[in-house]
């Protein structure tokens, strides 16, 4: 989680803040990223790009849906979950930018 972490702090459209229930990455304001566990993402991908995505996020065991329609669960424990929640942020980051 460190090197998704670090990956993260470096992409300029995101604001990392430390909050009480761990860190969290925005962009313009609004929060698209989540830390939850020590293997867990949550990411805001809006309920929309999850519908458009729906047919490859079903068959990819790492992501899970969350109560909030909007957001999905990474879970992250190799090198290809990085690429995956790194692809994810980049589609969360997109879908609030537009």
């Amino acid at each position: 989680m460190a090197r998704a972490v670090a990956e993260l702090r470096s992409w300029p459209a995101l604001a990392v803040s430390d909050t009480r229930r761990g860190l969290t990455f925005a962009v313009r304001g609004t929060e698209i990223l989540r830390l939850t566990g020590h293997d867990e993402v949550q990411v805001r991908l809006t309920a929309p790009a999850i519908d458009r995505l729906q047919p490859y996020l079903r068959e990819c065991d790492q992501v899970q849906a969350c109560q909030d329609r909007a957001w999905v669960a990474v879970h992250v424990d190799a090198t290809p979950d990085l690429e995956l929640l790194l692809a994810l942020a980049s589609v969360a980051i997109k879908e609030h930018v537009a």
